[in-house]
């Protein structure tokens, strides 16, 4: 199975669809499999970075260059959807 030619099968087939479930459905499995595949990247931060990373959260709290709350949740659920 050459995964070009899969692919390019099911965006044929998904051309066709005007089911609203099945659309939902799709997008749901999608989603599903974006999670796994970023659940599977993580792994825990070394020190050195860690104390970067700190540092640099510190800096932008001193300089006041933070966004608010709910501007990152938009931006955030934006991605996706």
């Amino acid at each position: 199975m050459k995964l070009k030619s899969e692919i390019e099968l099911i965006k044929m087939e998904l051309d066709k669809v005007e089911d609203i479930h099945l659309i939902e459905a799709i997008k749901n499995l999608l989603a599903y499999g974006r999670a796994k595949r970023y659940d599977a990247s993580l792994s825990p931060m070394s020190k050195d970075e860690y104390y970067s990373r700190n540092t640099l959260s510190r800096k932008a709290i001193e300089s006041g260059d933070l966004i608010d709350q709910s501007e990152a949740r938009e931006y955030f659920l934006g991605k996706d959807g």
